[in-house]
């Protein structure tokens, strides 16, 4: 079934014509991110449909909707289009550009699509290294501060620092190869250095009291079945969210292309993809977590999506003892994390944070900050000098 036309729909064909071969899908745009991935967050196959994704309500796009990517031959970065909460305005999005001459060639861009009648309003640079922040401004861009995205989150999920976690705080290797989880070190973790480890252990106990169930993690392949599956544990993470207060930021929608579009390249080498299930001892499965995640390294791994099934509330009848399921979280990354190391991970970056608690979440599992950055290109403002 073809989707109606959207405002988006009109955008993007107009940027193919200005533009040509330089825009393409980025489905199809797999080799170019891998040539220029750097070790960052945004920069990967996954990344760019996050953030350029076209399933968002508020800049749907029925031809490209796991979004777009510039490519000039040396500079690359994802386009997106999307207006603010509760506006109807809306407004070019460029996603963490790489290249030598990125500046100059965001500049361009920007220009030529002003040019043509397209872009009127603020367009926003995001997913900007703190010198490549000071770089922007220095060329003529504003801080956010002079336009935030969101009241509450000025910078979307990048109001709070990315989380990156060095996988060899979070285990010790034992002499056998195996992991053990850690009590996290340095001071500063003081409070919460054994959050991870008896977390961990209330989730195995919560196991053992409910012997019929087991908790199965399995690479994603893609399926229908599994789409399903990992949709739901989605629209579930929302639902639950928006139950215990407004959800800032992110729609269920902005993730429909992270569970519908395979990525390039093989599961558990390129990417990093797994649905988790519950198994009840009459088969029944029950959806209850999906990861996807990306080498943006040889060492470093980036997860886009890490959404679990913790409010028992919403398995009612399965367990015959809740104690200890709400550690479902904590032991759903650190077996992931397991299982990236494995393949060699050593550092997992897990993004920003739209609000306090979230970030505090990541904090807490012994992710360390790294910030990231939007600039503002104000209306007119910027030339292609």
């Amino acid at each position: 079934m073809r989707l109606l036309a959207t405002e988006r729909d009109q955008f993007e064909s107009r940027l193919r014509e200005l533009f040509g071969s330089r825009i393409s899908p980025v489905e199809d745009s797999f080799d170019i991110i891998q040539k220029n991935k750097d070790g960052s967050f945004a920069m990967g196959h996954i990344g760019l449909m996050l953030y350029a994704n076209g399933y968002n309500l508020r800049g749907a796009s029925s031809k490209y909707p796991n979004g777009l990517v510039y490519h000039d031959g040396t500079n690359v970065f994802g386009v997106g289009y999307f207006s603010k909460e509760g506006h109807v305005a809306k407004h070019l999005h460029i996603v963490a550009p790489k290249g030598p001459d990125r500046i100059a060639a965001v500049r361009r861009f920007i220009a030529e699509t002003r040019a043509a009648g397209l872009a009127k309003a603020s367009v926003y640079v995001r997913h900007l290294s703190p010198e490549d922040r000071e770089q922007f401004l220095a060329a003529g861009f504003a801080d956010i501060a002079c336009d935030p995205w969101h009241r509450g989150a000025p910078e979307e999920d990048e109001t709070y620092p990315n989380r990156v976690y060095d996988l060899r705080e979070v285990f010790e290797q034992q002499p056998d190869g195996t992991l053990r989880v850690a009590n996290l070190p340095g001071a500063d973790r003081r409070k919460y250095k054994a959050k991870n480890r008896l977390a961990h252990r209330r989730f195995e106990n919560f196991l053992d009291r409910n012997p019929h169930l087991e908790f199965a993690i399995e690479p994603y392949g893609y399926t229908e079945s599994e789409q399903e599956q990992a949709g739901s544990v989605v629209e579930s993470y929302f639902a639950a969210r928006r139950e215990q207060g407004a959800v800032v930021g992110s729609t269920p929608e902005d993730y429909y292309a992270v569970v519908r579009q395979r990525p390039g390249g093989k599961n558990e080498q390129d990417y990093f993809s797994y649905l988790g299930t519950i198994h009840a001892d009459n088969g029944d499965r029950y959806p209850a977590m999906f990861f996807a995640g990306e080498r943006v390294s040889e060492r470093r791994a980036a997860l886009y999506c890490t959404m679990t099934m913790r409010f028992p509330e919403r398995l009612h009848g399965l367990f015959k003892d809740t104690t200890g399921f709400t550690a479902i979280p904590q032991y759903a990354w650190l077996s992931v994390f397991r299982l990236m190391w494995k393949k060699g991970i050593r550092e997992v970056d897990a993004g920003g944070s739209e609000v306090k608690g979230l970030d505090d979440q990541k904090r807490q599992l012994g992710g360390n900050p790294e910030k990231t950055h939007w600039v503002v290109s104000e209306a007119t403002e910027i030339s292609a000098r």
